[in-house]
């Protein structure tokens, strides 16, 4: 081939590399934010990206000479030597708008994900759709995202970062995917941006007060993972596809064992001395993981959403699990709308990729009163009991302490068919609490006798022996009483051979 020709082409490849401008990019830097190619770099394994659509760029004819790459880092590499498909969003060509060539650029990127069976990650910092290149009539064409997050959906894990101001598309891109990292400090996300909200409703507004990292992650739940900077987010990504498998048509890796503190002599005392006798008195739910999973390492997902309730992913003898867990320090581990929103999700996330689900109860149940009625507390109760009992993947539940009303049943109760169910001897069944329960049956006859206040304590004191775990064991409603020092070798036993069974039908329905 002529040289001119190669000459040309490395001269185009130059120019598309070097993205907006050494100016742009050292403002990124000065931001304490990494470029589109260094985000790639950083997010996988060395040496293994390969780039698609390099010599892409604007076809607007005013615009082609300002775009290199179309302001879009797309292709494949690696992650813990599994691959992945990526798109890295350039804040230095025009802001980071989105444009049409871009936009299929990434589609391109989505459907080779689907067609492969790899995840999908998206790293973003853009602003909506670039105005120039779809405004007017030509807006009647945008939107082809939402079919291919569609189909993406439940078949590969969908990952998405945000890096900077995402309002419109990159946002709904986001709201579309398994997992959500944001920065703090310089991810923002929302329907549109305050220059929009100024214009449309005539409100001045800035973007952390829309969609900053803070009200995402702990106001609206919208993001799953608070990053201090770039480099955090990318390895919140790295760690949460490592639970995962490439697609729904395979299991999750297993690796190596890590023994859990709980299995030395200082852990199964720690472990037997964690919930306190007093059953009003909280304890910190989070050190019980510490002490049951491998290597007492657990990954939280939704950490700052809803916190009376745990969402994570962990391991058990080198098993990915999703576990669902109270936290008593937290509004006494009790069940909100923002707990129930975060568990349904996380659960389906689990079941389509086949994580078996943990459950460690102690709850006592979901918040009552006209404030959580307005946030319909009925419809999000019965949408997760939907996702529990419906989930088909191996599920272990251990009631710690509380397990009331419905409340139980969304955390893995009884007749959500868990393939084992046990508790402590701290645990508690009943309908509603204790106190409630004794003031709604026996109100009158209390309010009648000439010492209330403990004629209400007996009933209670009777009530609560009523509820005690051995009673529900002796009626074969659990399967055990165990020892709080034996939570893992249960949990572990219960997995071998649910997971086994899971193993031989997942292999009869891939390879019949």
């Amino acid at each position: 081939m002529d040289d001119k020709k190669l000459e040309e082409l490395e001269a185009r490849r130059k120019v598309a590399r070097a993205m907006g401008s050494q100016a742009a990019r050292d403002r990124l830097a000065a931001a304490g934010k990494l470029d589109a190619r260094a985000r790639l770099e950083f997010l996988l394994d060395p040496g293994t990206f390969r780039e698609i659509g390099l010599l892409a760029r604007s076809q607007h004819e005013n615009l082609a000479e300002k775009t290199p790459a179309d302001g879009l880092v797309a292709g494949w590499g690696e992650i813990n030597g599994r691959k992945v498909y990526v798109t890295s969003e350039d804040a230095s060509v025009l802001g980071g708008t989105r444009g049409r060539v871009a936009e299929a650029k990434t589609a391109r990127v989505r459907e080779l994900a689907l067609r492969h069976k790899c995840p999908f990650v998206a790293l973003m910092e853009a602003g909506a759709g670039r105005f120039q290149e779809n405004n007017g009539a030509f807006a009647a064409g945008i939107g082809q995202r939402f079919g291919e997050h569609f189909l993406l959906s439940g078949q590969v894990p969908q990952v998405a970062a945000i890096m900077g101001a995402c309002f419109g598309g990159p946002s709904f891109t986001a709201a579309q995917s398994d997992f959500v990292t944001i920065v703090n400090g310089s991810g923002f996300m929302g329907m549109s941006g305050p220059k929009v909200v100024k214009v449309g409703i005539g409100q001045d507004v800035t973007m952390d007060e829309i969609g900053g990292a803070d009200i995402s992650a702990r106001q609206t739940g919208q993001a799953n993972h608070l990053a201090e900077n770039d480099e955090s987010s990318l390895l919140a990504i790295r760690t949460f596809l490592s639970y995962l498998p490439s697609n729904c048509d395979e299991l999750p890796p297993r690796v190596e064992t890590v023994a859990a503190p709980c299995e030395t002599e200082e852990g199964s005392r720690q472990i037997a001395e964690l919930v306190p006798e007093n059953g009003r008195r909280a304890y910190s739910m989070k050190r019980l993981l510490k002490l049951v999973c491998d290597g007492g390492e657990f990954f939280p997902y939704s950490e700052n959403y809803g916190a009376s309730l745990i969402t994570c992913w962990a391991r058990m003898q080198g098993r990915s699990v999703g576990i669902v867990a109270n936290e008593p320090m937290k509004g006494a581990g009790a069940m909100d709308e923002k707990a129930a929103i975060k568990a349904r999700k996380f659960v389906d996330v689990c079941n389509a990729f086949h994580i078996p689900v943990i459950f460690l109860t102690d709850c006592p149940g979901f918040i009552v009163g006209p404030n959580i009625e307005q946030h319909r507390m009925v419809s999000l109760a019965a949408r997760l009991l939907n996702s529990v009992i419906g989930a088909d993947v191996p599920k272990v539940t251990v009631v710690i302490r509380k397990a009331i009303g419905l409340a139980y049943l969304a955390l893995g109760g009884k007749t959500m068919n868990p393939d084992v169910i046990v508790g402590w001897p701290t645990a508690q069944f009943d309908v509603m609490g204790t106190a409630a329960g004794v003031e709604l049956v026996h109100g009158k006859k209390i309010a009648g006798a000439d010492d209330p206040q403990a004629l209400r304590q007996e009933l209670i004191e009777a009530a609560e022996r009523d509820a005690e775990g051995y009673r529900a064991a002796e009626a074969g409603l659990i399967d055990d009483i165990i020892r709080p020092e034996e939570t893992r070798a249960v949990i572990c036993d219960a997995l071998e051979r649910a997971c086994a069974a899971q193993k031989a039908g997942f292999k009869q329905r891939i390879d019949p």
